[in-house]
């Protein structure tokens, strides 16, 4: 008897499910190394053409996602942080800390809006967060006084001694007018 295309297919897939759902955790561990390796090798050995052609295709699938893939998305991240370990927290925390480290070099920043001058960027800046100020909704400020409020608990005492400090050298450096604005710190 002679299977259609779509038969298959579906043959197939369903020996690939329980060939997957009987590998031992070694198996399962060695294929995910393979899969890492390969993947590391494909990203170094990609051409800069290859690179940009990802960028625009990535750029292509955010914004043609609909609503309810967006919010799909949002819940799956919300578990997969609720879910870490500790062990992975920390991990996460280590790797951001270095690509930090390595991203903030002497690297020029880039420039959003090159034919304005460092005073006109400046004051566009002021008025697109004033203007986004503005229009937040209650719900959206609600969200960032709580979690202002939890990052001030949260903070320990370098962090304190760090912000009283650059607030003191923000003061000192104002001009008159600058200072007659605003409060004495802290």
């Amino acid at each position: 008897m002679k299977l259609s295309p779509e038969e298959r297919k579906e043959r197939k897939r369903e020996s690939n499910k329980r060939y997957r759902q009987n590998r031992t955790e070694e198996q399962r561990e060695v294929r995910k190394e393979k899969i890492k390796e390969y993947n590391k090798r494909y990203r170094q050995n990609r051409t800069e053409e290859q690179k940009e052609k990802r960028k625009e295709s990535n750029k292509r699938y955010l914004q043609n996602r609909t609503e309810e893939q967006k919010e799909r998305e949002r819940e799956s991240n919300k578990r997969y942080l609720q879910n870490r370990t500790e062990e992975q927290k920390e991990e996460r925390k280590v790797k951001r800390k270095e690509y930090y480290e390595r991203n903030r070099g002497d690297r020029p920043r880039r420039i959003l809006f090159p034919n304005l001058t460092e005073e006109e960027r400046k004051e566009k800046k002021r008025e697109d967060n004033k203007r986004y100020r503005q229009n937040r909704t209650e719900e959206q400020k609600e969200k960032i006084k709580e979690y202002n409020k939890r990052y001030l608990q949260n903070r320990t005492e370098e962090q304190k001694e760090e912000r009283r400090e650059y607030y003191k050298r923000r003061y000192q450096n104002m001009t008159e007018e600058q200072k007659n604005k605003t409060i004495t710190p802290h």
